[in-house]
């Protein structure tokens, strides 16, 4: 039985980066989505520039995820 260790490294490295990464993302987009909903009740310029940010993240997510279950799923391919 052989392991290739360095195969396995960037296995661990790319999960543990895009996991740390869709965590990120979707935290920025919930931080925009609050600061957009602070920014309208007080009546300020900046709610369609964080809509935009959170909708972007959001979407980056959801796009993550997808292409996750794209891999992850036979049929699909």
């Amino acid at each position: 039985m052989h392991i290739d260790w360095s195969a396995l490294g960037q296995v661990a490295l790319a999960s543990l980066l895009f996991g740390v990464g869709l965590v990120v993302l979707f935290s920025i987009g919930v931080t925009a989505w609050s600061r957009r909903a602070v920014a309208v009740e007080a009546k300020k310029g900046n709610a369609p520039v964080d809509t935009a940010v959170a909708t972007l993240c959001f979407a980056a997510c959801a796009a993550a995820i997808l292409y996750g279950l794209y891999l992850i799923i036979p049929q699909l391919h």
